[in-house]
């Protein structure tokens, strides 16, 4: 009798089991392999005995120092994890009660967003154990929502807390751009906290960070994404009483979403001048030589360096002109509005604080005075990879691979801090949002995709094709399905290497 009940009930915790899983997967845009897996285009946290593990910790007492300020107490009531904190933070900015009853439409799109960005980080979560900050150093965890019992054997990198509230940002700043920057900042700020309660090193939090504006990037590839934004837009709108003209904005200001970056006299610029003694190692090996090459930011090397990543589907200016012209768009685009910014908050170029020689001799080496911070070849490449997640989602990972060593290179030469890599990836995340509202942008993308999905329509027929050509006694259909005598069904297939109608 007793073996009998332990089964019904294991058969029962399997059935509930199975359903919470169904229930979770309908409550984000992206399950299983559609998410983008950063334990392919992002590096693990670093090694506890390396240097950059000194900018964790010099955050780590920055935090510390905050938990009897204001800004303390926020961090801990923000330590909250879900939808739940997202309504009520984003009640209070955009000046209405979001909830599931009174704002379906905003609460689907926010707990959606969430919750893929919560997704984006699971698989290195459960591939990588790091111990958080309150083990490493004896403490009890300080948020007040927080358990210790439950967070000892999670991971802390990457952070899911600051993947949903990202993730969340990104979506309502979509949704909403005149409020953008108010928004993202708070999203930003959600992260943060997390690193003043203890839970997490400054490291979880980009990481993070990363993860969930990947994810984000790779939603607009759905559908489903598309037309939540749309009714949540419409539902903001109606209750605000705005109109599109009232929502318009330019691109996002950084000053705005992020902090400064720090100064030699501040603690938290440990971080960037260990990690930049770190990457100085592999300025004569062949990672080197790949971030030399990485200075190139002309039309044709990020044409080319993109196209790599595509196995299938060759990418030039002849084959898909479409893809070419968004990825010079986006060049342009983002070239201009990095300068802007660097023009906000002027920071030296390492190698010039430092009194290094200029690690690089190219002809096109930038001024020694131009500002740092944040990087234009790093909001480039992460820029130019997350709008392709989109157009390619297939190559999700070979991009978003590609396009955060394009970052990561600036560092390893010297021209730039991490910090400002870091910023640069942030401000493309945020660019891309406000960009998917402007119709000329929103074209490209579309003839984009359509571009990218005919040609591998028209690679998977040519491969139907060439093993039609070796069984020339068998019928295919353009799905590849094999047929051993002639299809009774109207429609088009594959015979003798030849498309052949049957009506």
């Amino acid at each position: 009798m007793y073996k009998l009940q332990f089964w019904t009930w294991a058969l029962l915790a399997v059935i509930i089991t199975a359903s919470n899983a169904r229930a979770s997967d309908n409550q984000r845009y992206l399950n299983g392999n559609e998410l983008p897996n950063p334990l392919i285009y992002l590096p693990g946290p670093p090694d506890s005995t390396c240097l950059a593990t000194n900018g964790d910790y010099a955050k780590w007492v920055w935090g510390k120092q905050q938990r009897s300020t204001p800004r303390g107490e926020q961090a801990s009531w923000e330590s909250k994890y879900g939808i739940v904190r997202m309504c009520t933070i984003y009640s209070d900015v955009l000046g209405i009660d979001i909830s599931q009853e009174y704002t379906p439409a905003i609460y689907r799109l926010m707990n959606k967003a969430g919750n893929t960005g919560s997704a984006s980080v699971a698989a290195m979560k459960n591939a990588l154990f790091r111990r958080r900050p309150f083990l490493v150093m004896n403490e009890q965890v300080w948020g007040q929502f927080d358990s210790y019992d439950e967070l000892k054997n999670n991971s802390a990198y990457p952070s899911s807390h600051t993947a949903f509230g990202w993730g969340t940002a990104l979506a309502l700043a979509e949704m909403a751009p005149h409020m953008q920057d108010t928004i993202l900042r708070r999203g930003y700020e959600y992260g943060i906290s997390r690193v003043i309660v203890g839970a997490h090193w400054q490291s979880d939090v980009d990481a993070a960070i990363t993860c969930a504006s990947a994810a984000i990037a790779r939603a607009h590839a759905t559908p489903e994404y598309y037309a939540d934004l749309a009714a949540a837009r419409a539902e903001y709108m109606q209750l605000k009483g705005l109109t599109e003209s009232d929502i318009t904005a330019s691109l996002p200001v950084v000053n705005k979403i992020l902090d400064a970056p720090p100064t030699t006299d501040d603690i938290l610029f440990a971080s960037d001048l260990f990690s930049h003694w770190q990457a100085k190692e592999l300025r004569g090996t062949e990672r080197g030589e790949q971030a030399k090459a990485d200075y190139s930011i002309s039309d044709d090397y990020l044409i080319s360096t993109f196209a790599e990543c595509s196995p299938v589907v060759s990418i030039s200016a002849t084959e898909t002109p479409c893809i070419v012209m968004l990825i010079k768009t986006l060049k342009l685009t983002l070239n201009i509005h990095a300068t802007t910014l660097k023009k906000i908050m002027y920071r030296k170029r390492p190698f010039v604080q430092l009194g290094e020689p200029a690690p690089y001799s190219g002809n096109d080496w930038p001024a020694w005075g131009e500002s740092s911070y944040p990087s234009c070849r790093a909001l480039l490449g992460w820029g130019i990879a997350l709008a392709l997640t989109e157009v390619m989602p297939d190559c999700q990972n070979e991009l978003l691979k590609r396009g955060y060593e394009y970052g990561e290179s600036r560092i390893i030469l010297g021209s730039n801090y991490a910090s400002d890599v870091i910023a640069a990836r942030v401000m493309a995340a945020c660019d891309l949002g406000k960009m998917h509202n402007e119709t000329v942008f929103k074209t490209l993308l579309e003839n984009a995709k359509n571009e990218y999905r005919q040609k591998l329509d028209e690679a998977s027929i040519e491969s139907i094709i060439a093993t039609s050509r070796a069984n020339d006694t068998l019928w295919y259909s353009l799905t590849g399905i094999i047929y051993h005598s002639k299809p009774a069904t109207p429609g088009i297939y594959i015979h003798n290497g030849k498309k052949v109608t049957i009506q």
